[in-house]
């Protein structure tokens, strides 16, 4: 049986009791006159024929604060050693403390170990309070908290004021995922003051104002790193799109598929020179002088998505005649009666170096574009699908085209046609082998953890 079952603490210290414990006598009650069971000058008159007299102490038996078996700072705990007491106090003090016991308790306890309860002195080993954390490197710190999720590390900051710089490094955001969410009003701005460099914001809802006046963002000196940000479908105002391309200056990849778009968004996009990746798919408001800012700032870049766009004339025939030459990988499905065959031999000769092209449902091109299409060199992948104004037999000057390893023609050909295309191109061509592009786009399939094979999640 433990001692905290056996042992109960009682109250010995008399002096010290409550003073419901204290019978008094006041002046409304009495007329007067006073008195008190604690104090020495009691006068007792008329009570005295009651029964009532003066407790008086005897100095040899009152308790010192040191004198006592009760641990002082541990009021529950009991010192049972009894080192500190002088023989008389400790024999009464063993006596009261016997008495608390039941007599059941005693009968368990034997002599042995009466004694070893009374000699032995229980070790109280004092709780280690190191702070191992202040012995470890920022760096080891950092590492540490880079496998905790953002939304715990601001909780995390509250600890000391180490912990809140440390929380608030770079280093710790450097990568976020906050897409499928609605950020408050200023939260955008917090957000991107943390020097973020890969970014997924999709179907996210970015509430105005996105910035704060009192957010380092707001400054006219401040510079964004991001270099990696995903906005397809997002809710933003295209105020804010143009604000935040301001900032930025390092983008390479951008997705703003089905955002509205302005001129001054596309002015402000061009000051990124360096950007190669822009998916602007079913994108509305792009115009043909946003795109005379863009096409000619940004001359690096290799992949390109207009898709359904609903582009006018002008601005199909300027992105056809002066798109850069380093373009890899383009997109121009979904411009119906707008493209014309012109359009894209004036294409092909501003992009000689394509390897994928989809002019999917551009359905006024003919054969004229495949014979035009077939000087690529190195063309890999073509998408034809529903461009009914191509007859089938005029796929076969495709041949020409050493490299071409799949054909998309879906929408407007039997099964017998497309055998004889088959056997015409030969096994090296697979042919309908995709159904949706990927071109410029930031995710592709069920893969929604990373943006351009770019992790945003831990």
């Amino acid at each position: 049986m433990s001692r905290q079952s056996i042992l109960q603490p009682v109250d010995v210290n008399i002096g010290r009791s409550p003073s419901r414990k204290r019978a008094r006598y006041d002046e409304e009650a009495f007329g007067g006159n006073s008195w008190s069971l604690n104090k020495s000058d009691v006068i007792l008159h008329e009570i005295f024929d009651h029964g009532v007299g003066r407790l008086d102490c005897d100095t040899e038996e009152v308790l010192s604060d040191d004198d006592t078996i009760f641990n002082k700072e541990e009021p529950r705990a009991i010192d049972v050693s009894c080192v500190s007491m002088s023989p008389s106090s400790k024999v009464k003090q063993l006596a009261i403390l016997e008495s608390t016991l039941t007599k059941e308790a005693l009968d368990k306890l034997t002599l042995g170990e009466w004694d070893n309860l009374l000699v032995n002195k229980p070790m109280m080993r004092p709780t280690d309070k190191t702070n191992y954390f202040n012995s470890l490197s920022d760096e080891v710190v950092l590492h540490i908290l880079r496998w905790l999720p953002r939304a715990h590390l601001r909780e995390i900051s509250l600890v000391s004021r180490r912990f809140y710089r440390l929380t608030h490094d770079d280093s710790l955001w450097t990568r976020m995922d906050m897409s499928n969410k609605t950020l408050a009003p200023g939260v955008f701005g917090t957000i991107l003051a943390k020097q973020v460099v890969v970014l997924r914001l999709a179907k996210t809802k970015i509430c105005d104002p996105p910035i704060n006046p009192t957010c380092t963002l707001s400054s006219n000196d401040f510079q964004c790193r991001m270099v990696y940000l995903d906005l397809s479908m997002a809710y933003i105002s295209t105020e804010t799109l143009a604000v935040l391309f301001g900032k930025c200056r390092r983008l390479k990849k951008l997705s703003l598929e089905n955002v509205p778009v302005d001129d001054d968004v596309l002015r402000a996009l061009s000051g990124n020179k360096d950007i190669e990746v822009i998916n602007f798919a079913m994108s509305t408001g792009i115009q043909e002088e946003g795109l005379k800012y863009l096409v000619n700032n940004c001359r690096r870049v290799r992949e390109l998505n207009v898709a359904w766009t609903y582009l006018n004339s002008k601005s199909i025939q300027y992105l056809c005649e002066n798109l850069p030459s380093s373009m890899d990988r383009l997109n121009f499905s979904g411009c119906r009666k707008l493209l014309n065959d012109k359009n894209v031999s004036d294409l092909v000769s501003s992009c000689p170096r394509l390897r994928e092209l989809d002019l999917s449902d551009c359905t006024i091109i003919t054969g004229e574009s495949v014979r035009k299409i077939a000087i690529l060199e190195d063309l890999h992948f073509l998408a034809l699908s529903r461009c009914y104004s191509i007859p089938y037999k005029s796929l076969l000057h495709l041949k020409k085209s050493s490299n071409l390893s799949y054909l998309d023609v879906h929408g407007y050909m039997d099964r017998a046609e497309l055998r004889q295309i088959g056997d015409g191109l030969g096994p090296q061509v697979q042919l309908n082998k995709f159904v949706f592009s990927s071109v410029a786009r930031p995710t592709v399939g069920l893969r929604r953890t990373s943006i351009w094979n770019m992790r945003v999640r831990d």
